[in-house]
């Protein structure tokens, strides 16, 4: 006994063809609605500051942050919330390291490094 026809319809009730075994497809994708920052490139001390202080913006809302360190660091950044300890808690990014954050807020988002003037790189998607 054989089988019978599935068809498949689209959302709309409209029959979907099929040419040479594969599903004809026509997709409408949307177009991104972020905004992609860079700011210039941060150098950090071994005084804990938070990510608003550090870029002088008063940005707050966002999507994601994206942290890269300098290549050249000798030491590490830590990416942290507000008040923790430096070698305990957090991202740790050595020389050359990147981190994406997928947060909706810079407010709780802080820096602190290992030593003196080590740098790092920020863009923010809001």
């Amino acid at each position: 006994m054989p089988h019978p026809k599935v068809k498949i319809a689209d959302n709309s009730g409209n029959e979907v063809g099929v040419t040479n075994n594969r599903l004809d497809v026509n997709a409408t994708l949307g177009v991104g609605s972020s905004t992609f920052t860079s700011y210039p490139q941060i150098t950090q001390s071994t005084s804990e500051q938070t990510l608003s202080v550090a870029l002088s913006a008063t940005v707050t809302t966002c999507k994601e942050i994206i942290f890269q360190t300098d290549p050249t660091n000798a030491g590490y950044i830590m990416v942290k919330d507000d008040d923790s300890d430096l070698a305990t808690e957090g991202i740790r990014l050595y020389a050359g390291d990147m981190l994406t954050l997928p947060v909706s807020s810079t407010s709780n988002v802080s820096l602190d490094a290992s030593q003196a003037s080590q740098k790092v790189n920020i863009c923010i998607i809001t």
